[in-house]
Order: structure tokens, then C-alpha cells, then sequence
């Protein structure tokens, strides 16, 4: 089982939202704004919690905003960045569009871990299903598949050493991450 102290929190919430209109981390969400919402959501679980992908807003959170090491290298960016960061063992990586994530998922896959570089979860034949947990020891399999342009987060999983938990039907619609207008709507009402 993994400790909060073995585990920094990391939200990305750099990418352009393009087919969402705006930037989603900052769209409204009950009392606060997606970013906020999912930082609030994983401090229990992390010794601390940052964000990937800086946009000055995100500055007001009091929590630390990174700055991509390797820019326009997409969410394994993010996590590159992250892992450079971090003084723990392990991230817990989710994206900002995450909402309906729940406490649960979380302390699930902290339970799990034996030893595997990567937790996440699957939807049918979709392994890497955000959040994901990440071992530091991926750190230098990122960096090269970042320096050969492979970006795809999924790679990591190709690798093996890795426990995927499927995903209850009941469940599926917590892993919702929301893309456009329409999903946000549904997720407000």
C-alpha cells in the first residue's frame, strides 16, 4: 500500500482546450473552478500537490505551477516535468477535466500497489485510464521517448510492471473527463 508521503499530487492543466472554447481548468464547479476542485480532492492523499502547465491564473491556488520542461510534449510533458520536480517516489497523475473523480478511485489504487512502476485503470481493451499512479523509476523512459517525439501516454504500459484495475460499469461514468460544452452541461445539471 502507498502512503500520502510517498505520493506528490500532480493536476495537468496545460493543454489549449480547444474544443471546450475556454480554458476548462478554470470553468466553474460548484463553489470553485475545475483546478481547484481536483487540488482540493487529492491533498489528503499526496504530501503536496502541484500543477503541470502554467498559465498565470493558476498562480492564485498557492499551490506550485510548473512550467513544461520540454514544451509542446503534451500531457507526458506534464508528467516529465512532474517527476523532475517532485522529491517522492510516486505521482498521482489527473487531468484538470476530471470532476466527478471520487475519493474511492483514489484510495483504491493506493491499496493495490506491489511493486509496479505504473497504477491506472482500464476501460475494456483502454489501459491507462486517468488518474494514474507513476513511479519515479519511469522518469528516464519518459525522457527518451519524449527526445524520439513519441507522446502517447499509453506507452507507458507497454512496458509491462504495471497493475491496471478495471473499471466498474457502475463506475464509468466517475472517469468522465469533459471536452466540450455539451459534457460540461451534463455534468452541471
Amino acid at each position: 500500500m502507498l502512503h500520502p508521503e510517498d505520493i506528490t499530487g500532480v493536476v495537468l492543466a496545460g493543454g489549449k482546450s480547444s474544443r471546450f472554447g475556454s480554458n476548462k481548468a478554470l470553468s466553474r464547479y460548484g463553489e470553485s473552478y475545475f483546478l481547484q476542485h481536483i487540488v482540493r480532492k487529492i491533498q489528503p492523499y499526496t504530501k503536496e500537490v502541484v500543477v503541470a502547465g502554467f498559465y498565470p491564473e493558476y498562480q492564485k491556488l498557492g499551490v506550485p505551477v510548473l512550467k513544461d520542461v520540454i514544451p509542446d510534449s503534451g500531457p507526458l510533458g506534464g508528467i516529465l516535468t512532474a517527476l523532475t520536480y517532485c522529491s517522492t517516489p510516486w505521482i498521482l497523475v489527473l487531468t484538470c477535466d476530471m470532476p466527478l473523480i471520487s475519493n474511492e478511485i483514489i484510495m483504491q489504487m493506493m491499496a493495490v500497489g506491489r511493486g509496479e512502476a505504473i497504477i491506472g485503470w482500464k476501460r475494456e481493451s483502454t489501459p491507462g485510464v486517468f488518474p494514474l499512479l507513476l513511479s519515479k523509476s519511469l522518469l528516464p523512459h519518459i525522457e527518451e521517448a519524449i527526445k524520439e517525439k513519441r507522446f502517447r501516454v499509453k506507452q507507458l504500459f507497454d512496458r509491462g510492471n504495471a497493475c491496471l484495475i478495471p473499471i466498474p460499469d457502475e463506475l464509468q461514468h466517475l472517469f468522465a473527463n469533459i471536452n466540450n460544452q455539451e459534457e460540461y452541461n451534463r455534468i452541471l445539471s
